[in-house]
């Protein structure tokens, strides 16, 4: 008998989306609460972690829990200590999903569900960079005021400030986040990414860093101290021919931020030259690798559930 993932309507979580359903389902049933129905202890209960300060909070699986249910917790979007901070209960005797490559993962799979991964550039150069930005951040705030005197040459947004990429949806829609405009990529040289992250002692690699390897986009990072690094270890090439990278290795946040100004400034705009596109060429090919990413979502998420719910 197949394991069976419990989840909720109402408490959506990274298990909730139709494109790792596909992959989930060849190891586990799916099965929706309903409020009057029964379950047996053969269902392993499958919570976000986000609990603590949002409205309304849904707690369903308490009563799951205190009676010696499997939890899994879902914090595959948030840094480690993200649970202790949100999550009300004991989680020693959950499974937290935990995994610093879940936005590749995610991404991945569902741009391969959406059609992206068939995105093939059409250059026009008109612009130097792209910055998309959403939530207010200090170090995002710090960018857009040492780049005051390149903006106009940059396609950028800052939603919490009520600038928005052009051709862009409204953020009030559900596929806001994960939107695709051709003409973002098309019309610029590279990507100006201002991660989540700049001092979290763990590694937090967000789609803000996938999606111009996705989109055949060279990158500069405000991130945290190391991110390049982390990204070779996977498998993924950066730019230091056409970007000092010598930021990725300043664990001081200022230097590290004047440093990532000088390499956004110091670059001189020119068609990719045969490295950088052999580099993008790269990068999308790894990203949308189907059985790479399906393999090591079944090792790395999969699996860890299976030997939680077979321990005793």
């Amino acid at each position: 008998m197949p394991l069976k993932l419990l989840l909720h309507n109402n408490d959506r979580t990274s298990f909730s989306h139709g494109y790792i359903q596909s992959l989930l389902r060849q190891y586990f049933d799916i099965v929706l609460w309903q409020e009057n129905a029964r379950y047996d202890q053969d269902h392993l209960l499958v919570v976000d972690s986000f609990k603590l300060h949002r409205y309304p909070p849904n707690f369903w699986y308490q009563r799951y829990l205190d009676q010696g249910y499997k939890v899994i917790v879902d914090n595959l979007w948030e840094i480690p200590s993200f649970v202790a901070e949100r999550f009300p209960d004991d989680v020693s005797k959950c499974h937290v999903m935990q995994n610093t490559n879940w936005f590749w993962y995610n991404e991945s799979l569902q741009y391969t569900a959406l059609n992206l991964h068939t995105y093939k550039p059409t250059k026009t150069w008109q612009k130097l960079a792209l910055m998309p930005m959403r939530l207010d951040r200090g170090h995002r705030r710090e960018l857009v005021v040492r780049l005051s005197g390149l903006l106009d040459q940059i396609i950028w947004s800052f939603n919490d400030h009520g600038r928005q990429l052009p051709g862009d949806l409204d953020p009030a829609d559900p596929d806001y986040q994960r939107h695709f405009n051709p003409n973002w990529y098309d019309q610029t040289h590279f990507s100006i990414v201002a991660e989540s992250q700049t001092s979290n002692p763990e590694m937090f690699v967000t789609e803000k860093t996938f999606k111009p390897m996705a989109f055949y986009h060279p990158f500069v990072v405000m991130a945290q101290a190391g991110l390049l690094n982390y990204l070779h270890t996977q498998g993924f090439e950066t730019f230091d021919n056409i970007f000092d990278e010598s930021y990725d290795q300043i664990d001081n946040y200022i230097p590290r931020v004047e440093a990532v100004i000088n390499t956004i400034k110091n670059y001189k705009p020119a068609p990719y030259d045969t490295l950088t596109q052999q580099k993008l060429a790269h990068n999308h090919r790894r990203f949308f690798d189907q059985k790479l990413v399906q393999d090591r979502f079944i090792k790395e998420i999969i699996e860890p559930i299976i030997h939680y719910a077979e321990s005793r």
